[in-house]
């Protein structure tokens, strides 16, 4: 007996059928699907994982008490018991970040805090030239400035505490940054610094 108004398969042909369902549904929910196989990003891309900062050095140094790696050049520019601390940070695709918190400085007023080459002495000359990073920032601009020069401006409130910050498309060689100048800012609020005009109040090692 036959069953041709029945419409069966042979067992063959319908496993042929399912096999083409089946890889026509894995399409669908692969590419053709909004979700994909990472929802929320294209289909079968997956999502760029988050860079976590990671700290490379933390400098503190309490200045006027005769800290080794640090130096006070002017006593009149500051208040008691001032601290400098700064934060060198990788915050991923070759930027570092330099974050600057001061306290015990004047009151509501602006200093600037310069990477130099060599490590802190007697005078502020002894710091050496500016540190050159590799590329360029707003804060020195190119033709005016050294390329990548780290020059973070800082403004204190009335308790003499400030903290101020910048980002350099760079990563930093330890043996390339010998110290952290910090002068005061005759040209706050201008739109290029000029670490030259300031009169130097303090320094402290970079030690990475």
């Amino acid at each position: 007996m036959t069953n041709k108004g029945a419409g069966f398969l042979p067992v063959s042909g319908f496993v042929v059928a399912l096999a083409v369902a089946v890889a026509v549904s894995g399409c669908a929910g692969g590419e053709g699907s909004e979700d994909g196989t990472y929802p929320g990003t294209e289909p079968n891309v997956p999502p760029e994982e988050e860079y976590e900062p990671e700290e490379i050095a933390h400098i503190r140094a309490e200045l006027g008490q005769d800290q080794e790696g640090s130096e006070l050049f002017d006593e009149n520019a500051v208040g008691e018991e001032p601290v400098a601390e700064l934060w060198i940070t990788d915050e991923g695709a070759d930027v570092t970040s330099y974050e600057l918190e001061v306290s015990g400085f004047a009151e509501n007023d602006s200093y600037l805090a310069t990477v130099h080459v060599d490590a802190c002495g007697s005078g502020p000359e002894a710091s050496g030239d500016l540190y050159e990073g590799e590329e360029d920032t707003e804060e020195a601009p190119e033709g005016e400035l050294e390329e990548g020069s780290v020059m973070i401006r800082t403004g204190t409130d009335a308790d003499g505490s400030g903290r101020g910050q910048i980002q350099l498309d760079d990563e930093p060689d330890g043996e390339d940054l010998g110290s952290l100048l910090i002068s005061t800012d005759p040209t706050a609020g201008s739109e290029e610094p000029a670490p030259q005009d300031g009169e130097p109040v303090a320094c402290l090692d970079l030690d990475l």
